[in-house]
Parts: structure tokens; C-alpha cells; sequence
């Protein structure tokens, strides 16, 4: 996720406390927190009235943590962890799980936010493929193999033994 995406995704769900974040999500939205902040105490100091930087404070509160929760989130924590922050170990704590890599696949919050959703999930479900696989073609993707191919040249897919061309 990107500097902007994260904003964007930061501002967009300001109550969102249910689903999942990613560790870049998280992360560009806390330096977009601090860089704000600077503006606006520098803007402060400058007009002479410090005003902006706490209406800025406020307005950034309520989306810093759901993002925070979320993030707890994307590793499988609940959110009520975060109130671990009030005290010192539990910073420390904090700024390790914040590093660590979301779970990955759907969690117990939802689905893996650095995963595009695929759709429903059709486990079980026999579908006959839109193309005829034969011999000599890619069980994954369907295309044809070159001869002695130990992956399929379109999707990376490992080729079976007996779709090989000898």
C-alpha cells in the first residue's frame, strides 16, 4: 500500500474497528500523523496561536486507532490489546507486534487485506474448465508446455509429469 492509498484508506474507514490492516497501511499512516503534526505545530509557532495542531490531534485520534486495532487485528489479536499501551512493557510489545507480518489468508477478522478477494470461496465444487487440457498443456492455465518444461512458462504453475512432452 502506498503513502497516499493508506491516507485514503485511513480517512475512509474512521470507524472501522472490525477488519484488517496492513503493516504498511499502519505504518504510512503513522507518518502521515507525524508529518502532519509538524505542519501544523510549525504553522502554530508561526501565527502565534496554538490552535492547529490540537484540532489536527483531535481530528486524527479516532482514525489512528482503528488503524492501530486493525493492525492488531491483521495478526490475529484482538483489539483490546492495544490497551496494553498504558504501560511501558506494553509499548515495547506493541512496536513488535506492529513489525510483525500479517497472518496470512482470512483470519478470525476477515480476509488477508494484502490479498485481492478472489470471490467466493467454491471448495468442494467440481467446475469444468473453459478450455480442454490436453497433453503437453499446463494443468493450471491450460497452455502449452515446451518440451522438458518443469514450469509453465505463463503462470509459473509446476508441470506434472504426464503433461510433459517427451
Amino acid at each position: 500500500m502506498t503513502f497516499t492509498q493508506a491516507i485514503s484508506s485511513g480517512l475512509s474507514r474512521y470507524f472501522d474497528f472490525r477488519t484488517r490492516s496492513s503493516r504498511s497501511e499502519y505504518w504510512w499512516w503513522n507518518v502521515f500523523s507525524l508529518l502532519a503534526g509538524i505542519v501544523t505545530s510549525t504553522l502554530d509557532l508561526l501565527i502565534g496561536v496554538a490552535v492547529l495542531n490540537g484540532i489536527t490531534s483531535l481530528v486524527l485520534f479516532m482514525p489512528g486507532l482503528a488503524v492501530a486495532i486493525r493492525r492488531l487485528h491483521d495478526i490475529n489479536r484482538s483489539g483490546w490489546w492495544f490497551l496494553i499501551a498504558f504501560t511501558i512493557i506494553g509499548i515495547v510489545l506493541l512496536i513488535y507486534w506492529y513489525i510483525q507480518p500479517g497472518t496470512r489468508g482470512s483470519n478470525d477478522f476477515g480476509a488477508d487485506p494484502l490479498r485481492q478477494d478472489t470471490g467466493p470461496n467454491f471448495e468442494g465444487i467440481i467446475v469444468e474448465p473453459a478450455y480442454q487440457i490436453g497433453a503437453g498443456d499446463c494443468n493450471n492455465c491450460g497452455t502449452p508446455l515446451e518440451q522438458d518444461a518443469n514450469f509453465c512458462q505463463s503462470c509459473g504453475a509446476a508441470v506434472l509429469p504426464e503433461n510433459n512432452l517427451e
